[in-house]
């Protein structure tokens, strides 16, 4: 904590950047500035870390003496006045690396909190979590929101520091907000196997507080380990992420720039990272979208009928003439009928979707059946309104043809004779449809 304190003061703040400057063969503010943050967000976890073995108390003190010497950094930083040279590297702090720090010290109590209930031992995996954080994005935001997604985030970085190793295509496609914090927890990890203050990956906390019992409650705190990492030792910034990789993480790496593990049969592993990763593409558009359309392919390839339901989920909020609404269509005819359960359920849930009538001409267009007849007449009846878009399923069912959509037709227009309009003439023209199909 003394050293936060020296190093969260405006002149702790210039010294230091000056001592990692001086250690540079060649300067690089960013990487200057990434190496301050880092070094910072170190001492804070470890602080609370010690304080964290201690009880709950001492951590919850030991958090808010780092939020107010960061949150005072920050505020002083604000106030003063510098000279041109110094006010240049002030502003891309408080703009860059010193905004990232103050945004995921709240996810560092957390993981503290999650740590010490051994929360990070649950059976979910750290994917499944990252794939919730995600989930919440769906829901209305709110101050609730924030705080589940930093608990989620906490859990993920308790399972971390527990060893868990976070995939590199995390963050690739994570929605911003966590992405930011993604990479603080990574970062962390990676500076935590360099020092010597504590062995990585830890104990649970009863094994670590059992450590120190046997060194009679005295730990030893190398604060040059610190100083050392600020000077230019070895350590980690957010420059210089570094993963451990497993195949997993090599195969859908590679599809960012290739196809070269197309012929790779998919286990049950990667279907559900597929299935994740396409769900992040429903909160976060800017999804490299070469990468989104070999996965696509990969998907065509194997018949992973499995993502269907949300592949309709992003057919629904693109636009027709989006690259990857072709290519969502093209996957979904290569399903076939084995996708007609997926597009029951979506609209069932989305009875006034835009997309209800290019499912309609979808189910048109295929072999006669049962399933298809019972899908067609069910998005018809369930649409709430008689609109030009519940017309257009009408036509798709003349199209379909056959006696059944013939009498249901004629019901249907008898049904509109109420309220004529172009409504009933649609249906009229469906209706024609479906006789001369069936003469």
């Amino acid at each position: 904590m003394e050293e936060i304190g020296e190093i969260t003061t405006v002149d702790g703040f210039v010294s230091s950047c000056l001592e990692i400057k001086e250690s540079m063969f060649f300067y690089e503010r960013e990487l200057m500035l990434a190496a301050y943050a880092a070094s910072l967000e170190l001492l804070s976890v470890a602080a609370m870390l010690t304080a964290a073995l201690k009880g709950r108390r001492e951590l919850h003190k030991a958090h808010s003496e780092v939020e107010r010497s960061v949150d005072g950094l920050l505020a002083e930083l604000e106030r003063y006045q510098f000279p041109l040279d110094i006010q240049y590297i002030v502003d891309h702090f408080m703009q860059g690396a010193g905004f990232q720090t103050r945004l995921r010290l709240p996810t560092y109590l957390q993981m503290m909190y999650a740590y010490c209930q051994g929360e990070e031992s649950s059976r979910e995996d750290l994917d499944s979590v990252i794939h919730q954080m995600h989930l919440l994005f769906l829901e209305d935001p709110g101050e609730q929101q924030e705080e589940e997604l930093n608990r989620l985030l906490g859990q993920a970085g308790a399972k971390m520091l527990r060893g868990a190793s976070l995939r590199s295509i995390w963050l690739r496609i994570s929605h911003p907000r966590i992405q930011v914090v993604l990479q603080g927890l990574q970062t962390l990890m990676n500076n935590f196997r360099v020092t010597a203050y504590y062995n990585y990956p830890l104990e649970d906390i009863a094994t670590e507080r059992q450590k120190r019992k046997k060194v009679k409650g005295n730990v030893v705190s190398d604060l040059n380990v610190f100083r050392n990492f600020r000077q230019g030792g070895s350590g980690y910034t957010d420059l210089n992420t570094v993963f451990e990789k497993d195949k997993y993480d090599h195969f859908f790496e590679s599809l960012f720039s290739s196809f070269e593990h197309i012929d790779v049969q998919p286990d049950q592993v990667v279907i559900d990272l597929i299935l994740k990763i396409l769900d992040l593409r429903l909160v976060n558009a800017d999804i490299h979208q070469g990468f989104l359309m070999r996965l696509l392919v990969y998907c065509n390839r194997w018949e992973i009928v499995q993502v269907g339901d949300v592949i309709l989920q992003i057919l629904a909020g693109l636009d027709a003439d989006d690259p990857l609404y072709f290519e969502c269509w093209i996957l979904l005819k290569s399903f076939d009928a084995k996708v007609l359960p997926a597009i029951r359920r979506f609209a069932r849930k989305n009875r006034d979707s835009s997309l209800l009538p290019y499912l309609a001409v979808f189910l048109s267009h295929g072999p006669p059946t049962k399933r298809r007849w019972s899908l067609l007449r069910e998005i018809f009846e369930q649409y709430p309104e008689d609109s030009e878009e519940k017309a257009q399923v009408a036509l798709s069912i003349g199209r379909y043809g056959g006696e059944e959509a013939v009498a249901f037709l004629e019901q249907a227009l008898e049904s509109s004779h109420q309220t004529p309009g172009p409504y009933t003439k649609r249906l009229k023209k469906a209706l024609e449809s479906a006789q001369e199909d069936l003469n």
